[in-house]
Parts: structure tokens; sequence; C-alpha cells
């Protein structure tokens, strides 16, 4: 049910970026995408204003009348609704602005991006608009979550995702993102969208290349658990308790396989497929670590930012297909590892 539901929030999104793609031929829909584009983050922005407001009223008397447990008052205040509200309110601002003609095309002399394209207008506000979705789940969620998954009694009832969250998520909901965002049926074929995206046979160099890269991906990642370890063991044992509650199902072989799999082909067929070549590496390394933010700004979250910039500097010299394999081999031996 959940994966069914992930997929139905994110079908809005799905269906703008069809709609961009339908405008860059047809004039008529313009407005239509630009209208709901101001719908959709004007409802984001008030979303932000009730979240500010409600951080204000809640004190602890109201905590204590409004919620029915002692967990719930903990995560209520656990909770940084004010700092989650601003973030929604930043991101839908930005989002707002990358409308507007003269913000686009200031951008376009930033990015490798065209000022008057649907598409990459599109491309621009939903990019504000995730970046702050992805932080109001940071500071406003997430230490909610840990408030939940730090009770012995409410731990033991969280439910780990299904491997078919996995498969929606992201798997499907960041290919469909990637292949509506290319134009496949609306502006290109499938030959000239896999060429857009990157898709090559993998050559024995770059084979190798991704070899020697997800060695040193892993090297990297060992290195700053050790590095963790030393400086702040307690939040390095905090996140991988969340990190085991929410992810218990997927450990051994199959769910090294399926995390490996899921992430790398839908993952890397967004970002460094479809969003990368207008977006430039930097812009989409700073996307991609917003989507791995549900632990909080940690040194993991430096180092998935430092592995997307890796992973950006590969697609830009070779393939899609090198940075598939290695997103792949990367996650499959580090969830191995950790089995």
């Amino acid at each position: 049910m959940s994966a069914v539901l992930t997929l139905l929030s994110l079908l809005p999104f799905l269906l703008l970026i069809y709609l961009a793609n339908v405008s860059e031929r047809s004039q008529d829909a313009r407005p239509i995408l630009y209208l709901s584009l101001a719908v959709i983050n004007g409802l984001i922005l008030a979303a932000g204003v009730f979240a500010i407001v409600a951080a204000a009223v809640l004190t602890d008397e109201t905590l204590s009348g409004a919620a029915q447990t002692p967990l719930a008052v903990q995560q209520l205040r656990a909770a940084r609704l004010d700092l989650g509200g601003l973030a929604l309110v930043i991101g839908a601002l930005l989002a707002l602005a990358a409308l507007l003609p003269p913000v686009r095309r200031l951008a376009a002399r930033l990015l490798p991006m065209q000022a008057d394209s649907p598409v990459h207008a599109t491309a621009l506000s939903l990019t504000a608009t995730a970046l702050g979705l992805n932080l109001f789940q940071m500071l406003a969620l997430t230490p909610a979550l840990f408030a939940l998954v730090e009770d012995p009694q409410q731990r033991q009832q969280l439910s780990s995702p299904s491997y078919l969250d996995v498969l929606a998520f992201p798997l499907l909901a960041f290919t469909l993102a990637a292949l509506l965002g290319v134009g496949l049926g609306v502006r290109r074929s499938h030959a000239e969208v896999l060429a857009r995206l990157g898709v090559k046979p993998l050559t024995l160099p770059h084979l190798g290349l991704a070899l020697i890269s997800t060695a040193a991906l892993i090297g990297l990642a060992i290195a700053t658990e050790q590095l963790w370890r030393m400086l702040d063991p307690q939040g390095l044992e905090r996140v991988g308790s969340l990190s085991k509650a929410l992810l218990g199902n997927f450990s051994g072989f199959s769910g090294a396989l399926a995390i490996g799999t899921a992430a790398a082909i839908g993952e890397e067929t967004f970002f460094r497929g479809a969003y990368q070549p207008r977006m430039g590496i930097v812009i989409t390394s700073l996307l991609f670590a917003s989507f791995h933010v549900q632990y909080g700004i940690t040194p993991a979250t430096l180092l998935i930012l430092a592995m997307s910039l890796i992973l950006g500097v590969l697609r830009a010299r070779t393939s899609l297909s090198v940075c598939v394999l290695v997103h792949f081999l990367y996650n499959f031996t580090t969830v191995l590892l950790a089995s």
C-alpha cells in the first residue's frame, strides 16, 4: 500500500514533467504548465507558513493537551517545524522565482540550460521545490523519527519498507521522471532517449575505470565511517540504529541486490542521465545529496556528496552505463559488508 501511495504522491510532479515536454511543441500548453507550477508551489508555501505558525503556538502546555502519549509529545518537541517550515517557504519562493524570465536568463548564464525552454524552466523550478521538501523532511520529520526509534517499545512496531516499496521508489519513480523529462514519446524516439541519457555499451577500459572508481568509493566510505566513529561514536550508533530499524529487511545478498539495482538504475538514470546535462555537476550533486538527508546532516552526507561529484565526472567523461555500474557495485558491496 505504501508503494502505491508513494507513486500517487509523486504523480503531480510526473504530470508536470510530461506537460513541460508537451509545452516545448505547443505554445498553448505553456500557460497551463506555469500556472500549475505556481499553484503547487503556492500550496507548499502556505504549508510552510502553517508549519512556522504551528511551531510558534505549540508550547509545552498545548503539546501536552494535543498529544495523546508522552512519546507523541516528545516527537512534537523534537520536530523543528519552524526551521522545516522556513525551508518550505524558501524553496517555494525560489521555485516561483524560477518561473520569471529574468531569473531563467540569469540561470542560463550559469548553467547549460536554455532560458526559453519550458522543460528547463520546470527542472529549475522543481529543483527548488525538491530542495525545500527534502530539507523539511530532515528538519521536521527526521528528529521525530529518531524519537520514535529510540523508544524501545515503539521501535519494535516499526515496519521496514518492502521490496515493492524499493521498486516504487527509487526505481520506478526516478526512471519515469527521467524518461518523461527527456521527452520519451513526445519529443524523442526510444533511440534518441537512450542517446540523450548517455546509455552506451561498456568498453573494456570503461569497465576497468568503473571497478577502480568503485574500489575508491568503498575505501572512502570505510575511511569516513572510521573517522565518524572516532569523532562522534554516539552519532554513528544513533544513525545506525535508525537505519537498521528502517531498512532491517534489506540485508544479505537479496537485500544488497534489491537496493543496488533500484538505486543504481533509478537514481543514475534521473540524476546523471536526464538532469546533469542541463543543470551541471554541482547542482545535480547538491540535489542528489538532499534526497539522502533522512538521517540528518552527517559525515555520510558528505560522503554521498563526494560520491555524486565523482559519478558526475564519470558521466561527463564516459557514459551513464559506467555510472549505473559503479553505483550498483558500491551499494551492493556496502550493504553486504553491513549485513
